[in-house]
């Protein structure tokens, strides 16, 4: 999307301020085009002695970087935040995959470890060694975040603004961690920043904290886009050089900020958790990772990224690969499925017990346009039409009944046609709302016809809910 003139004049008088050729050289780098940016990296690669590196990149327009978190606790490096980062410059989509600290794998001459171990035994040269075997894919450039300059940079930002969604209360006197957050919106500062991002003392474990941390730097990227911000980009630069640490040059590091902000858009950057699960092995907890899911993750297309569709394997054996993307808001309720094929980051039950009020339920059922549609995306008999019927008994026009393309949707969602016209778009929209589907659920697909409901492994929910709604609008509450 074309940036407003404003902006670009607000960028212009920024990069003046740092005076003569250094503000030339930073601002030609920021507006590098796509064959600029080509051309920067072939001749990075060049210089790597692995030729997969160049050839990766030369054949497929894209490559991968390693973001690490570098936190220091009584004088011991340690990085509990690791991120997979995957570019492609050709189709203009960010990739991330967070990898849980405890994910097991083979650290090489360590043998079978945590995966955070790497970084104590090599920095970031083993820990991009371990991720490059363990994921079969090579990586070209790493970055680390150091935690102790991190919240002068969020303060530079004015603050991140963060809906916590319950309370969080830990002491750690070793790792100087005294946290104590109210549910709700609120401005964060720098200090409060880092430690929301290392709190990680609940249910979830690790597994809640990288949610939570995946939630802020969508909050980041969402503030990259404020022109008070903007006008703030020397300063953000300067000390930038003091929490990142690289083995990329800094010109080529700005040339590719540069290029994510002006080419991808908030839409075409995807998240997601190393799908997978929590295992004890000889009494130690780790997380086993699902490798087939990653890969079907970072392999799908640039298409079905955007209609929210991926899965992994064929026909019955199917299942669907969990993701969001920066423009999706983490709801206060903790609705958004990061964790994956075999994850555990279900929708709160609370939504299925709520009482919409009766004039509520027929003013959305009025409100569409077009026929719907329910698809079963769970395989068991019966469900597409215990759906179907009750949204009927409501006053929904149900055309048509159904299977899914495949039976693993663990959360029931809305999607209707890539190309749909405004009254099925609408309709789409307004049967989410009636049947409580978060929002990032409600999606665009090339396979659908209507807009179409389709029962995942949750469907119970929405049963309790519809007949909730059929209590109210016959009069029974």
């Amino acid at each position: 999307m074309k940036k407003p003139m404003s902006l670009f004049l607000i960028v212009l008088c920024g990069l003046l301020a740092l005076g003569g050729g250094a503000a030339a050289r930073i601002y030609f780098a920021w507006h590098s085009t796509k064959d600029d940016i080509m051309t920067a990296f072939e001749n990075e690669t060049k210089k790597k002695e692995d030729l997969s590196y160049s050839e990766l990149f030369k054949q497929q327009g894209k490559f991968n970087i390693l973001l690490m978190g570098e936190d220091n606790v009584e004088g011991s490096r340690r990085s509990d935040t690791i991120l997979f980062i995957a570019i492609d410059i050709d189709d203009k989509d960010l990739r991330v995959i967070s990898l849980p600290r405890d994910t097991r794998v083979q650290i090489p001459h360590h043998g079978t470890q945590k995966l955070n171990h790497a970084f104590a035994y090599g920095g970031p040269d083993l820990m991009k060694a371990t991720v490059e075997k363990y994921l079969e894919e090579p990586i070209l450039y790493y970055v680390v975040v150091d935690y102790d300059s991190f919240p002068e940079f969020v303060d530079m930002l004015g603050g991140v603004e963060i809906d916590i969604q319950k309370r969080m209360r830990y002491v750690d006197r070793a790792g100087k961690l005294d946290i104590n957050f109210q549910p709700g919106k609120q401005l964060l500062d720098g200090r409060a920043a880092l430690n929301y991002v290392r709190f990680r003392k609940d249910a979830l474990g690790d597994i809640g904290r990288i949610q939570r941390q995946q939630q802020f730097i969508k909050a980041v990227i969402k503030k990259a886009y404020d022109p008070r911000v903007i006008i703030k980009f020397p300063e953000l630069a300067s000390q930038a050089m003091k929490i990142f640490r690289s083995d990329m040059s800094p010109t080529l590091a700005v040339q590719l900020a540069g290029f994510i902000q002006n080419e991808l858009g908030r839409e075409r950057m995807f998240f997601s958790v190393l799908p997978g699960e929590p295992v004890m092995i000889d009494n130690l907890s780790y997380w086993k990772g699902d490798l087939d899911a990653a890969k079907a993750f970072l392999n799908a297309s640039i298409d079905a990224l955007v209609s929210g569709d991926v899965t992994e394997g064929n026909g019955r054996n199917a299942r669907q690969v969990d993701f969001s993307t920066a423009g999706d808001d983490i709801s206060s309720d903790g609705a958004e499925s990061a964790v994956g094929a075999s994850g555990d980051s279900s929708p709160s039950k609370k939504r299925a017990d709520r009482k919409p009020e009766r004039e509520d339920i027929i003013s959305l059922v009025k409100s569409m346009p077009e026929a719907v549609a329910v698809l079963n995306g769970v395989g068991k008999s019966g469900v597409g039409s215990e759906v179907a019927t009750r949204l009927q008994q409501l006053g929904v026009d149900v055309v048509h009944s159904g299977n899914a393309k495949h039976f693993d949707y663990r959360y029931s969602c809305v999607v209707y046609p890539t190309n749909a016209g405004e009254g099925v778009k609408t309709s789409a929209k307004k049967l989410g709302e009636l049947l409580d589907i978060p929002k990032n659920l409600v999606r665009p697909s090339k396979q659908a016809f209507y807009a179409s409901i389709i029962a995942g492994h949750d469907y119970e929910r929405l049963v309790r809910l519809l007949d909730n709604m059929l209590s109210i609008t016959n009069g029974n509450q």
